[in-house]
């Protein structure tokens, strides 16, 4: 298909906007059917711009659709390829968080509390502190340094 054919209808629609702009203090076109368009006196050409707009948005989704559909009957593959492309690229992107994520199984035990170690001395290291319980020290056992 030829672009400058594909293109056509957007340029005359754009021609026409611009033309219905000329001279215009304030240009700003409220969508089509918005309570904004409602308000604008019925010769204004902002309301005639914003049915153009309208029609060339609607002309332009029809046309996608139209592809969308042809390419699904021509290369099924392409076309859920295509349509799952954006899909993908989220999964992808949050793919990595989700693999940093601990498990709920994970966060369950860590939340878990432990019984606290039992503090040994060990013969041949100095006495070990006791915590919360200053100046109080445990020595190993006289049978363990026989040993």
């Amino acid at each position: 298909m030829n672009t400058k054919t594909a293109d056509a209808p957007q340029l005359w629609a754009e021609h026409q906007v611009a033309t219905l702009a000329e001279g215009a203090r304030e240009w700003t076109v409220p969508p089509y059917g918005s309570l904004a368009w409602s308000q604008l006196p019925p010769s204004d050409p902002r309301r005639y711009a914003a049915v153009i707009e309208a029609a060339e948005q609607w002309r332009r989704q029809v046309a996608e659709e139209e592809r969308l559909d042809q390419l699904a009957e021509d290369d099924p593959a392409a076309w859920y390829a295509e349509v799952t492309a954006e899909a993908n690229d989220e999964a992808r992107r949050l793919a990595g968080r989700l693999a940093r994520m601990r498990t709920l199984a994970e966060q369950d035990a860590a939340r878990t509390r432990r019984p606290p170690r039992e503090l040994r001395a060990t013969p041949g290291w100095p006495p070990v502190a006791i915590p919360g319980k200053p100046g109080r020290y445990l020595h190993p056992a006289p049978s363990a340094m026989a040993a």
